[in-house]
């Protein structure tokens, strides 16, 4: 699930009174305030969107921010905490070019029962369609998928509701939509979980537990991140096999799973993979993953397919700048196969790069100056569109959060 930035405890969170105008935009090119970037720094605009201590359009304070998400028309949807007098809510915001509108806030009736307590896991199409991951005070339903139609949010899936494959939802993660509208979640049931796919108003189950893996045995569990759902309607994804609990990255075509990779593989920087993290898939049927291995000098590298095999992208221990490569995590590929990656390790992240096979360049390092003021000290997980533009929350020196987009070169 996405969760609210917290870098910072809350009570450090700085609620400053001098906020910039809603709407402001404030925009500087990817140069390092703390000093002349090197030749490999990719050349990048950014703008500042939206920060804490800022006054929201529907009123109160903005105190926090969830990960956001955009679209392939640079739209952007977000979450976050607002403090108004002696209430603090959690509401989603959308934003088009400069204007920014609420949506639905906790304490709101859900169409389940109940009121809405907390959003996750934000959707939005390329179409402009809104969903989401929420829970709510229902004892039932307590969690479930929406969409937002006409403004009003109409589920999808929900926590004890039965299911096209039988047996009745108990937990939900990952949801993603594609330009179809299309929402691939994974569903779980008692003893049981599978992809569901919700098209037209009708949720079907494509892949379960139980089915045949391509290896032999069956699929046991679903991995890291997925599914990840392209705008054709494949699916990439993780998942564990009965064979020796064998773990491989996969892509699910006309409803058929094939095997990108798995355990049993031995990785291009040497030794067996051990196990795979973060997928993505183009449209065009890339697949980009994170690999890590086992009795290697690289124990953990960024790949994507290529015509006939893997390619290391980035790799443990690669000099950048900025410092060497550690481990990876929150990984997004878009249409031109443009990869952007943060490292797991330090536990805060502090940069965001961007990995091309033409080499990893930083798109922002702690230490940058950020648009609006303040230097960039930490970040939080990156989105990427098909217009190469990158959005996310990063925190300044200043003890603020904002919300900031980068159109990468």
């Amino acid at each position: 699930m996405i969760s609210f930035m917290r870098l910072v405890p809350p009570s450090v969170l700085s609620l400053l009174a001098a906020a910039v105008m809603v709407g402001g935009v404030s925009a500087v090119s990817t140069q390092s305030g703390g000093g002349t970037p090197g030749p490999s720094r990719a050349a990048a605009t950014f703008r500042l969107l939206v920060r804490t201590g800022q006054a929201a359009p529907d009123g109160g304070t903005f105190a926090e921010f969830s990960d956001p998400t955009n679209n392939g028309s640079g739209d952007l949807l977000f979450g976050a905490v607002v403090t108004d007098r002696d209430r603090v809510r959690e509401t989603l915001y959308f934003a088009a070019g400069s204007k920014l509108k609420a949506l639905l806030s906790s304490g709101a009736p859900a169409p389940t029962g109940g009121t809405f307590s907390t959003f996750s896991d934000l959707l939005l199409s390329d179409r402009g369609t809104i969903g989401f991951l929420a829970k709510t005070t229902d004892r039932v339903a307590w969690e479930g998928v929406y969409l937002l139609r006409a403004g009003k949010a109409v589920p999808i899936a929900r926590i004890g509701e039965r299911t096209p494959a039988g047996g009745v939802f108990t937990d939900f993660a990952n949801p993603t939509i594609n330009a179809r509208d299309e929402v691939a979640f994974v569903g779980r049931m008692t003893g049981q979980e599978g992809i569901f796919i919700n098209a037209d108003g009708s949720t079907k189950p494509v892949l379960m537990s139980g089915q045949p893996a391509p290896e032999g045995g069956v699929f046991e569990f679903f991995l890291d991140g997925s599914p990840w759902l392209n705008d054709r309607g494949d699916m990439a994804f993780v998942a564990s096999t009965t064979v020796h609990h064998l773990q491989g990255v996969y892509v699910l075509v006309d409803g058929q799973p094939a095997t990108v990779v798995t355990t049993d593989d031995e990785a291009p920087v040497g030794g067996l993979f051990t196990e795979f993290g973060s997928v993505g898939l183009t449209n065009e049927g890339t697949v980009c993953f994170i690999g890590r291995s086992s009795r290697s000098a690289t124990p953990e590298a960024l790949y994507v397919t290529g015509r006939a095999v893997l390619v290391t992208l980035a790799a443990f221990g690669q000099a950048v700048e900025g410092g060497p490569l550690t481990k990876f995590a929150n990984v997004v590929i878009d249409s031109r196969e443009d990869v952007v990656f943060q490292l797991s390790l330090p536990i805060v992240p502090q940069a965001l790069y961007l990995a091309t096979r033409a080499g990893v360049r930083p798109i922002a390092l702690a230490g940058d100056r950020a648009p609006g003021g303040g230097l960039f000290t930490a970040f939080s997980t990156p989105t990427l569109n098909d217009a190469g533009q990158v959005a996310f929350v990063a925190e300044t020196d200043d003890g603020r959060h904002g919300i900031y987009v980068v159109t990468l070169p």
